[in-house]
């Protein structure tokens, strides 16, 4: 047995077993944050200020107004729930499928609005998301593996 796939440290898992549950947790908390932050500050009075300073960016693109705010007011939630099920481990694969689909359609956005840097930073968000799934037998100190 190698060093990376020994158990009996912290809560008796392995090292690879610790990086996933750390970079899940890490993960999660930050996906849920983005949401949070913007349906909590300001008793979510910020989340229309936010979805009008950004929906501006896409005037002039080929996608409607209508859907793009629509999108929008939208993210923050599906940020809260994916973000909190990732953190706790329940419903991981697919919480972490629905962050990579969540970013595709974030991509196919900032692609409309040429945004080169921004999708650049969306996309090491599905590398993230990828590395989980094809990890995803390392899942540990998870709601999903607790036992019955």
């Amino acid at each position: 047995m190698g060093d990376a796939e020994r158990s009996g440290g912290w809560l008796g898992l392995s090292d690879l077993q610790l990086a996933y549950v750390l970079f899940r947790i890490t993960l999660g908390v930050n996906i849920f944050g983005h949401g949070a932050m913007r349906l909590v500050t300001d008793y979510g009075a910020y989340l229309s200020v936010w979805v009008n300073e950004q929906g501006s960016a896409f005037e002039g693109t080929l996608l409607p107004m209508w859907s793009v705010h629509a999108f929008l007011y939208t993210l923050p939630f599906i940020e809260v729930v994916l973000g909190a099920l990732t953190a706790l481990g329940l419903k991981t694969r697919h919480a972490l499928v629905g962050g990579t689909v969540m970013m595709f359609v974030l991509i196919l956005g900032n692609l409309s609005r040429m945004a080169w840097a921004t999708v650049g930073n969306n996309m090491v968000y599905v590398l993230y998301y990828c590395l989980m799934i094809a990890a995803f037998r390392y899942n540990a100190f998870a709601l999903d593996t607790r036992k019955a």
